[in-house]
């Protein structure tokens, strides 16, 4: 099975950068594809790339803690890669999809490829 979600970026101070992923953390929900950091940015400031389930207002979530958010861009995936085992990173590609999801758990990478750790 398929769903979208919901790719963008945040950014917030970089004094308050680890209190901000907590917090956005807990907004967006526990199990779902990581925040990978966006390259360029404004100095003094940490912009990350998010995947959230398209239900989700982060738009609101991001009003409340005065986060700057990007347009979000709607993906398509399957339902089984929308969890932590997935990070989130852009692709630089002029063409094409904008974003990926990427295999992250390397321990379930192992044993999905037969390997003992």
């Amino acid at each position: 099975m398929f769903m979208f979600v919901n790719c963008f970026t945040v950014t917030m101070s970089s004094s308050i950068y680890k209190i901000a992923i907590k917090q956005l953390s807990n907004e967006f929900g526990k199990n779902i594809p990581r925040f990978s950091q966006y390259e360029g940015g404004k100095m003094g400031f940490n912009t990350n790339l998010c995947c959230v389930d398209t239900n989700v207002n982060v738009e609101e979530i991001c009003k409340k803690y005065n986060y700057e958010m990007g347009n979000p861009t709607k993906m398509l995936i399957e339902e089984s890669m929308y969890n932590s085992n997935y990070t989130i990173y852009n692709t630089y590609n002029k063409e094409g999809p904008k974003f990926r999801l990427q295999f992250y758990n390397l321990q379930q990478l192992d044993k999905y490829l037969g390997r003992n750790s």
